[in-house]
């Protein structure tokens, strides 16, 4: 395995040098050449960034003949974490410094002594890349599997670590470690600083997904819904957590299906309702109103005096009491 410092990032899919492709300075025996590489796998790609190390191996070419025989040429993998930033781990200038000594400044960071201080800054070849000066990395804890963007995205493969020793704790709580817990979250709405932990917080990221079995997530709702349901932050069962500033379900050609089988429950600023309730009232007054059917028609059809709600007899008025009751609680 060798290392070379990217110098050109080839990112249109017509290039004759192939998508994705880079150009690299690659170092051997104190001399450097100019060397293109190709990503080594062509599923699962994270494109460098002009300035960063990626490791470079040699491996057959596509004129590879029928016997194993054939050219070599070099390809890429992840770039190296130099400065374990998420965000970029260039280096400016690749050049060996005699005498330094570890300080935070530039100018030994490029001679690759880790800078903690801050970030690099982009070579001017990174016309669209975005540097994020403050951006932290999430909190590890032991056995985990994280993705990290460079930008605040993340996917972890998580448990609920007990008695962990790392200052930052899970913001979801179990009383079973191992049972499992997947968080995609896009937007990270808190930091610690350049090369600092965070934790995921499901209520500061722009939007998050918490594929949960036997944890608490404390969401914070924007509205209370009906008496008897379990609040997120309470229910230690299976359950899937979704939160943004805005959700929305679109189906193209068939229907969008909900199905509870317990509830569904529904809350807006105003109203909280479960849906076997309302659709409940909605029977019941409709079966009153249905109970008046035969004399109001008969009132239509004579031109006689229009009946009274008390021609319904008490039941009617008692339903109608009811369903005005049970509208009162859906009330915010």
């Amino acid at each position: 395995m060798k290392y070379a410092q990217v110098l050109e990032v080839y990112l249109d899919d017509d290039n004759p040098n192939g998508p994705y492709s880079i150009q690299a300075s690659l170092k051997e025996s104190n001399t450097s050449k100019r060397i293109l590489a190709k990503p080594l796998s062509i599923l699962s790609k994270t494109i460098p960034v002009v300035g960063e190390y990626v490791c470079i191996q040699k491996a057959p070419s596509d004129f590879i003949s029928a016997t194993g025989g054939g050219a070599t040429v070099f390809y890429y993998s992840h770039p190296v974490s130099l400065q374990g930033n998420v965000n970029n781990n260039i280096l400016e200038n690749a050049t060996r410094l005699e005498g330094s000594t570890i300080g935070g400044d530039y100018n030994i960071t490029s001679a690759g002594v880790p800078n903690t201080s801050g970030p690099s800054k982009s070579d001017p070849k990174n016309k669209e890349f975005k540097i994020v000066s403050d951006l932290s990395q999430l909190q590890p804890y032991s056995g985990d599997i994280i993705h990290e963007g460079r930008f605040g995205q993340s996917i972890r493969f998580g448990y609920t670590p007990q008695n962990s020793d790392s200052k930052i704790k899970p913001s979801w709580t179990s009383t079973t470690p191992e049972s499992p817990i997947t968080i995609i979250r896009n937007g990270a709405g808190n930091s610690n600083g350049y090369n600092k932990f965070v934790i995921e917080d499901i209520n500061d990221d722009d939007s998050s997904i918490y594929l949960a079995s036997k944890q608490k997530v404390g969401i914070k709702s924007s509205n209370n819904f009906t008496l008897g349901v379990t609040p997120t932050s309470l229910y230690t069962k299976p359950q899937i957590v979704l939160n943004s500033d805005r959700l929305v379900l679109n189906s193209k050609k068939d229907s969008v299906l909900i199905s509870g089988a317990k509830s569904v429950n529904v809350s807006t600023s105003n109203w909280k309702a479960d849906m076997d309730v309302i659709f409940s009232q909605l029977e019941s007054i409709t079966d009153a109103l249905l109970q008046l059917a035969p004399q109001l028609t008969a009132a239509a059809n004579t031109g006689g005096p229009v009946p009274s709600l008390t021609a319904g007899g008490p039941q009617l008025l008692s339903t109608i009491t009811q369903v005005k009751t049970q509208l009162t609680l859906m009330k915010q």
